[in-house]
C-alpha cells in the first residue's frame, strides 16, 4: 500500500532554492488536498481533491516517479465528506473519461442538491456513482474499490460540523455527511486509518485507529474524552498530521506527529 500526499498547490520552484529559504523544505499546509493511495503502485485513487490538485497531477515533476499518477490517467475520487476543500477539484477532473465517484448518500445530495457539482458534470466528462452505504442506523460498511482490488475499505460515520461555506444553507446533520476511512490490505495485513477532516471519533472509529499501522487526522481531531491520553498506545509506527503543526488540539495528547507535507510519501 503507498500512499502520496498532494498538496493540490502549485509545484514546487523547478530552481534549486537558496540556502536557508523556505522553499528548502515541502511546505506544510491545513489545506487538505488530496491523497493519493494505490495498491500496488500502478493504479491511483484520489481520497478528497482541492480546486488545485488535477492542475498538479499534470505539471508537478515530482509525480513523475510514480507510474499512473500523472496525465489525466487518474479518475477514481473517494469522498470522506462535502467540505470545500475536499470537493472543490471535482470540476477540474472535467476533462477526460467519466469519474468514477464513491460517496455516502448524504454527500451524494449535497453535491447533487445544495451543490450541484455532479449536474455540472454530467454535461461534460460524466460520473459514474457508487455509494458507500453508511446512512440512517448504519454506521460502518466496508466496501471494494474497482480501481484497487487488492484493498479492503471501511467507512466509519463521525461527527463533524457543517461544510465551510454551507452554513446559511439547509445541509441537514445526517449519518455519513461525514467518514473516516479505515483501509487494510489483506496480503500484508497492513492498516491505514485516515480522518481528514475535523471529526470527532467515536468508540468504533477509535478503535480502528488504536489498531492502524498509520493514523492521518486533522489537527481538530478529537475522540472520547476517556482515551485523550492513550496516543503513546496507538500500534501506528506514522503518525501523520494535516494542519499549521504537528499537534492536536486535544489536551494531554502525546506528540509523535509528522506535519503533512506536498509530495509526502508512505508504504506501508
Amino acid at each position: 500500500m503507498k500512499l502520496i500526499v498532494l498538496r493540490g498547490g502549485p509545484a514546487l520552484a523547478a530552481a534549486a532554492p537558496l540556502p536557508k529559504s523556505p522553499l528548502a523544505e515541502p511546505a506544510t499546509t491545513s489545506r487538505h488536498g488530496a491523497l493519493a493511495l494505490s495498491d500496488q503502485g500502478e493504479q491511483w485513487v484520489l481520497l478528497n481533491i482541492a480546486p488545485n490538485v488535477a492542475s498538479q497531477l499534470q505539471s508537478d515533476p515530482a509525480l513523475c516517479g510514480h507510474q499512473g499518477l500523472q496525465q489525466g490517467e487518474v479518475r477514481t475520487v473517494l469522498l470522506t465528506d462535502a467540505q470545500v476543500d475536499h470537493i472543490g477539484g471535482l470540476l477540474s477532473l472535467r476533462d477526460g473519461p467519466p469519474i468514477n465517484l464513491y460517496a455516502t448518500p448524504a454527500v451524494f445530495e449535497v453535491l447533487s442538491q445544495t451543490m450541484p457539482v455532479l449536474q455540472m458534470l454530467q454535461q461534460f466528462c460524466g460520473v459514474h456513482w457508487h455509494v458507500i452505504p453508511v446512512a440512517g442506523e448504519t454506521l460502518s460498511a466496508t466496501f471494494r474499490v474497482a480501481a484497487l482490488p487488492e484493498l479492503e475499505f471501511t467507512a466509519l460515520a463521525t461527527d463533524s460540523p457543517v461544510p465551510r461555506g454551507l452554513g446559511a444553507l439547509e445541509v441537514p446533520a445526517s449519518t455519513g455527511l461525514s467518514i473516516a476511512l479505515a483501509v487494510r490490505d489483506p496480503r500484508t495485513g497492513q492498516r491505514l486509518f485516515c480522518a481528514p477532516g475535523a471529526q470527532a471519533l467515536g468508540a468504533a472509529p477509535y478503535d480502528w485507529l488504536c489498531s492502524a499501522d498509520c493514523v492521518l487526522l486533522d489537527e481538530h481531531t478529537t475522540w472520547p474524552e476517556a482515551a485523550v491520553n492513550e496516543a503513546e498506545a496507538w500500534l501506528a509506527q506514522r503518525k501523520v498530521l494535516f494542519g499549521d503543526a504537528p499537534t492536536l488540539s486535544n489536551p494531554g495528547n502525546a506528540g509523535g506527529f509528522e506535519a503533512a507535507r506536498d509530495g509526502m510519501v508512505i508504504e506501508l
